[in-house]
């Protein structure tokens, strides 16, 4: 019996890394397909623990309704007697999920809630909480490394106080600086500092994203121009709270092509009755698209740009950007 082609006794024996490899290269390469179009090596990316339970949240929430009011931004002005409040519920329960928060407070409950203490619990009763116990995401350790003022009883540092303590890494222990978007992993926390330009009509002081994966580059010519130098446009989907989606897909024509595909889930499309599309804007936490600009010679952060239609691009000398990853082997 002839011995099939493409038989896993010959893919497993003799035949391993590079030998191997140039075995099915060549096999391909006699069937009439070019070896050129086998796709790139995408290897499955490593998620940290406040990823996990990030996505958690979200996926949980995607599952309940919008009307049902379970996924907020706390919108300043809005909520002035009301906590911020992060709930994640049991498994397979999505009903018991819930998120009325900002960006930096949906951040650092989210680490809190992988890397703080563990709650005590009578014998027998499931842990609501992470389950990593790690010990040092307290509200303690953010009011001495973000915070750094007694007098501010606020226990979610700002986007700001995120931006600055990300720039002395020596003294932030659990973390390390990152100073390229081009190395910028899942996990990776990028805080933005508003200030410089901020007018006031919006009292927030930045915003902080956290990255999932990183999707490639998007040159838009005209746009990335604004900034002035040379740059490198890298698109990251991104996970944060916000009240303003990442993506404008009203304008139709190729605007709602390019949103199409670097989407916002908090972006609703609707069907009407015409064949055509209407679409609702939510807030809260969720998946979405930004553009990290890198300089083209230095390879640090030049800028960002809000969503990947967007034609305003910010420049880091506008508003700052620096960016964070947890080490976790640090927190062990």
């Amino acid at each position: 019996m002839t011995e099939p082609q493409f038989s896993r006794r010959r893919l497993l024996a003799g035949a391993a890394g590079t030998a191997g490899a140039a075995a099915l290269a060549g096999t391909v390469g006699a069937t009439g397909a070019a070896a050129a179009t086998v796709p790139a090596p995408s290897p499955y990316a490593l998620k940290l623990p406040h990823q996990i339970e990030a996505e958690a949240l979200i996926d949980n929430l995607r599952l309940r309704p919008w009307d049902q009011n379970a996924n907020r931004y706390k919108t300043a002005g809005e909520f002035e007697d009301v906590y911020t409040s992060v709930r994640w519920g049991t498994a397979g329960h999505p009903e018991e999920f819930y998120n009325l928060a900002q960006c930096s407070s949906f951040i650092t409950l989210a680490l809190q809630r992988a890397y703080g203490t563990q709650p005590t619990v009578p014998a027998g009763t499931p842990m609501p909480w992470g389950g990593y116990s790690y010990g040092w995401a307290t509200r303690e350790y953010f009011q001495q490394y973000f915070i750094k003022d007694p007098a501010n009883t606020n226990p979610y540092p700002t986007a700001e106080k995120y931006q600055q303590a990300f720039l002395d890494p020596g003294s932030l222990p659990h973390f390390t600086r990152v100073t390229k978007p081009v190395n910028l992993r899942p996990g990776d926390l990028v805080a933005l500092d508003y200030h410089p330009d901020e007018d006031g009509s919006k009292p927030y002081t930045g915003h902080i994203v956290m990255i999932r994966e990183r999707k490639g580059t998007w040159t838009d010519a005209v746009v990335d121009a604004k900034l002035g130098r040379p740059v490198v446009p890298y698109v990251f989907e991104i996970i944060d709270c916000t009240s303003d989606p990442h993506g404008n897909p009203a304008n139709g024509g190729t605007a709602t092509e390019l949103y199409r595909a670097f989407p916002d889930t908090r972006i609703e499309e609707i069907p009407t009755t015409a064949g055509t599309s209407a679409w609702k804007e939510h807030d809260g936490v969720g998946y979405g698209h930004m553009v990290f600009y890198a300089d083209a010679d230095t390879k640090l952060f030049a800028g960002y740009r809000w969503s990947l239609n967007s034609t305003v691009p910010r420049s880091v000398a506008e508003r700052p950007i620096s960016a964070g990853r947890v080490w976790l082997t640090d927190a062990i």
